[in-house]
C-alpha cells in the first residue's frame, strides 16, 4: 500500500447535515462495519456535541458515546470525529487509543479558538487536523498568515477546505502550491472538496498529479458523494482510482454494499448532488444557503435565480444573511 495517501470517509458526519445527524444506529453501525472492510483509512462517524443524544445520532456528547456504535474489530481504519463548536473540550476524554483522530473545523474569526483547541487535543493525545473553511474567501497573504499559526500549532493534518465549490482546477492547483510552499513539510495536507461545479474528482487527481514527494495526504470523501447539498467528492470514485493509480487495495465491493444498503435509500429520499442553483453560487463565490433559499421559494426559473444571485453584493458573500437575500427576492417580484 501506498503510504503516502490516506482516505477519509465523512459519510456520517457530512451527511448529517441532511439527516440532522439522525440515520438510525443499524445503519450507523452498519456503515462503519463496510468502510472497515473497505480497509477505509480514516472513518469519520459524525460531530461531537454539547448534549447527549440517543445512538441513533452522530453527533457525541463524549468518546464514551462514540464507542459505543463502534464495532470491536476495527482492522487498521483510524476512527474520527469533528469538532466545530467552542466549550467541548471538557466532555472529550484524553485519548485511549480507540478513536485517534479529532478534526477541528473553524470560520476565519475563530482561528485563535481553533488553535488553543487544536493545541488541548493534542496534549490529550489525538491525531489533530485543522480545517478552516471557505479557503477561497482569503486572500493569499491571509491564507499564509493562517498556515504560519497552523505551523506553530503543528498539527497532524491542514486542510485544504473548499467550502463554496467556486475552485476551477487552476485555482485548486495555485491553492495547493501555496500551501506546501509554506506549510512545515512534517504537516499532512488535507483536500475535502464539494460538486458546485462537479469538478470533485478531476481536482482529487490533480492534487495526485501535483503531489510532493515529501509530503503525506488525506483526501476526503463521502458513499455517493453524501453531504450537504450539492455533496462531496465520492469515495467510490477516488478509492478506484486510487486502486488504479497505486494498487492500493481498497475493497470496493464492501463500498458498494454500504451504497445499496444504506446509503442509497438515504439518496432516494434526500436527492442530493449537482444542481445548476449551486453551480450558480459558486460562479459568484456566494455562501451555498443563498441558492437554497431562493429554490425553495418554488415560484422562480433558474434565470430569475441567476439574476438574483448576481445581485448579491460581495459584502454579504461570505455569510448567509436570509434578511438579505429576502429583500433581494421581494425586490426582484416587484419588478
Amino acid at each position: 500500500m501506498n503510504n503516502q495517501y490516506r482516505l477519509l470517509d465523512c459519510t456520517l458526519r457530512d451527511g448529517g447535515h441532511i439527516t440532522g445527524g439522525n440515520y438510525g444506529e443499524k445503519t450507523i453501525t452498519g456503515t462503519i462495519e463496510k468502510l472497515v472492510e473497505a480497509k477505509v483509512d480514516i472513518i469519520e462517524v459524525g460531530f461531537m456535541w454539547d448534549t447527549p443524544l440517543s445512538t441513533d445520532y452522530t453527533r457525541f456528547y463524549s468518546m464514551e458515546d462514540v464507542k459505543r456504535i463502534l464495532p470491536k474489530n476495527l482492522g487498521d481504519s483510524t476512527i474520527s470525529v469533528m469538532v466545530e463548536k467552542p466549550n467541548l473540550l471538557d466532555h472529550i476524554e484524553e485519548c485511549d487509543g480507540t478513536i485517534k483522530y479529532v478534526r477541528v473545523i473553524f470560520k476565519r474569526h475563530l482561528l485563535d479558538w481553533a488553535c488553543d483547541t487544536a493545541r488541548e487535543l493534542l496534549k490529550k493525545g489525538y491525531q489533530v487536523s485543522m480545517n478552516p473553511v471557505n479557503c477561497t474567501v482569503y486572500t493569499d497573504e491571509e491564507y499564509i498568515n493562517v498556515i504560519k499559526r497552523v505551523n506553530e500549532v503543528h498539527p497532524t493534518v491542514f486542510s485544504i477546505v473548499d467550502t463554496f465549490g467556486n475552485m476551477r482546477l487552476e485555482d485548486f492547483e495555485k491553492r495547493f502550491i501555496l500551501v506546501n510552499e509554506h506549510l512545515d513539510k512534517d504537516i499532512q495536507i488535507g483536500i475535502h472538496l464539494h460538486e458546485n461545479l462537479g469538478l470533485a474528482f478531476a481536482m482529487a487527481q490533480r492534487a495526485i498529479e501535483k503531489r510532493y514527494p515529501e509530503r503525506k495526504y488525506v483526501i476526503d470523501g463521502s458513499l455517493i458523494g453524501m453531504g450537504r447539498d450539492p455533496g462531496n467528492l465520492k469515495i467510490e470514485q477516488i478509492a478506484e482510482y486510487m486502486n488504479y493509480k497505486f494498487d492500493q487495495g481498497y475493497n470496493l465491493p464492501a463500498i458498494y454494499d454500504a451504497i445499496s444498503e444504506y446509503i442509497e435509500p438515504l439518496h432516494k429520499k434526500y436527492g442530493w448532488g449537482f444542481k445548476l442553483p449551486y453551480a450558480m453560487s459558486a460562479y459568484y463565490d456566494l455562501h451555498r444557503t443563498y441558492p437554497e433559499f431562493l429554490m425553495n421559494k418554488g415560484d422562480l426559473t433558474m434565470r430569475d435565480i441567476d439574476v438574483i444571485l448576481s445581485r448579491v453584493d460581495h459584502s454579504e458573500a461570505e455569510y448567509y444573511n436570509e434578511e438579505y437575500i429576502e429583500k433581494l427576492y421581494q425586490e426582484y417580484k416587484s419588478h
